[in-house]
């Protein structure tokens, strides 16, 4: 079954904020870095929509072609967004992992992303 980026959102959600009653078995930092991952997921899927050949390339690669997309605040919010997330899903023993309330600000970003790309390019023709 495939995921839309919003479900891929809310399921990192879910992952941060569970629902009270909840108890998750899970270390808050085994639970950010999966939500992470998810968030990163949710931001691929704005390409498998859109031409499922980029899914596969490199990061700086997508936000370059993102601004044919979406304006170019939007592709260098994509990008910061982007680069955090990556650095937060390699997990070195040496590191920390990203604390929760890191991913809870990249969810509302990737969000607000989403919604960003839903509406296309806003291109003036001079």
């Amino acid at each position: 079954m495939t995921r839309t980026p919003d479900d891929l959102a809310a399921a990192a959600r879910h992952l941060l904020l569970p629902p009270s009653g909840v108890i998750h078995t899970l270390a808050p930092g085994l639970r950010a870095r999966a939500a992470a991952a998810l968030l990163r997921l949710a931001l691929d899927g704005f390409w498998r929509q859109v031409s499922p050949a980029m899914a596969h390339s490199r990061g700086r690669t997508k936000a370059l072609c993102l601004e044919w997309y979406a304006p170019c605040s939007v592709a260098r919010q994509w990008h910061a967004v982007w680069s955090a997330l990556s650095e937060a899903c390699h997990h070195h023993t040496y590191e920390l992992p990203p604390t929760p309330g890191e991913v809870r600000a990249w969810h509302d970003d990737v969000v607000e992303l989403l919604a960003a790309l839903r509406q296309g390019p806003e291109r003036t023709e001079a």
